[in-house]
């Protein structure tokens, strides 16, 4: 009998072992991809700011000689969409840098619960705010025109326009280039919206994971709780 309870123990410590090495061996990979997407996600949203900033400067460096008589931006002007894409690119450029300080920083515990929550808590962020920039650049809520105007003009709108041409009239300068750089930034920030739902999934199988071996260790203490009392019960 002591026999039989001892093989039966050992099979179950090996069983144990080899979930323990399968758990930990998925867990690296998660791990090392969540850091390779997180170092992508942060070169992209570093690309949106590149990309959004100069027609932003550029805006700001000719808006200023309208009094003069050289108004290159129209009254119907609207800057949201711009400012939104900069900050959108902020944002998620922060998210992923917090992110991979603490998934690199050396520590003597695993860490592997915190580390799915932030996870989880930064792709839902990183989302959200892609999402909700690329709405507004789209839809811009409550955006306001001067009378005699129907729509608004933003940054990507009123350059490309002129780049498309308008009855042989000059582009004016940089027109062309800021034009190739807010439709840069508007499709970086959809490309993010993937990468962060991307993200978002490899968080829910790390946790997916990590409660699931959380239960099989709870259920292999409760097991041999359950030897220690019965070979205790027999003794006596």
């Amino acid at each position: 009998m002591t026999s039989n309870s001892s093989v039966a123990g050992s099979g179950r410590a090996y069983s144990s072992d080899m979930e323990e090495a399968t758990f930990l061996k998925r867990n690296r990979a998660i791990h090392f991809s969540r850091i390779a997407l997180s170092f992508l996600n942060f070169a992209i949203a570093i690309a949106v700011v590149a990309c959004e900033a100069p027609p932003l400067r550029h805006y700001k460096d000719t808006s200023q000689w309208a009094p003069a008589g050289l108004a290159l931006w129209p009254l119907n002007f609207d800057l949201r969409p711009t400012i939104a894409a900069i900050s959108c690119g902020s944002i998620i450029t922060v998210l992923n840098l917090v992110y991979i300080a603490a998934a690199l920083m050396p520590s003597p515990h695993p860490r592997i619960k915190q580390l799915n929550i932030y996870a989880s808590a930064s792709a839902l962020a990183g989302f959200v705010t892609a999402l909700v920039a690329v709405l507004f650049m789209i839809y811009r809520p409550s955006s306001n025109h001067p009378a005699g105007f129907n729509t608004n003009e933003t940054l990507h709108s009123w350059t490309c326009k002129w780049k498309a041409g308008t009855n042989g009239t000059a582009i004016p300068r940089h027109f062309d280039r800021d034009c190739m750089n807010t439709r840069a930034g508007f499709i970086l920030i959809c490309i993010l919206i993937g990468m962060e739902m991307l993200m978002g999934l490899l968080a829910a199988v790390g946790t997916w994971f990590q409660r699931d071996v959380s239960r099989r260790r709870e259920q292999q203490f409760q097991l041999e709780k359950l030897e220690i009392a019965s070979k205790h019960a027999y003794h006596q």
